[in-house]
């Protein structure tokens, strides 16, 4: 009976990795995939902060809820509504931010709700 319980530990500690959205972050490690941002409902997920990005690493924003967003980043004058189930590209994150630094992004619909991220960009 130990084994068994072994095992199932074993088993759940191994699929208790990421729980982020399917899509191009299924391997959200992966240098060479765009990091995607999604917005759900009230939230910018895995946007607090991203993990250091590659300055030519693609940022993606999908919208994986119900609600029309605005992707807006003011300090580089960037404004766009991305409805539900739109995916748009940001560009590479080195063109979002000059050299290693942060920006952050809002959405204006919701920014009463705290729908705030931030995009970090390595050195």
């Amino acid at each position: 009976m130990s084994r068994l319980l072994a095992l199932f530990l074993a088993l759940s500690a191994a699929s208790c990795g990421d729980d982020r959205p399917e899509g191009p972050r299924s391997l959200p490690r992966d240098p060479d995939a765009p990091w995607v941002i999604s917005a759900i409902d009230y939230h910018f997920h895995d946007a607090h902060p991203t993990d250091p990005l590659a300055p030519e690493r693609e940022v993606v924003v999908s919208n994986q809820g119900r609600n029309v967003h605005n992707v807006t980043l003011a300090d580089i004058g960037f404004s766009r509504n991305i409805q539900p189930g739109e995916r748009i590209s940001l560009g590479p994150a080195g063109e979002l931010v000059p050299g290693p630094g942060r920006i952050t992004l809002r959405c204006t619909y919701h920014l009463d709700r705290g729908m705030t991220g931030v995009i970090v960009v390595a050195g």
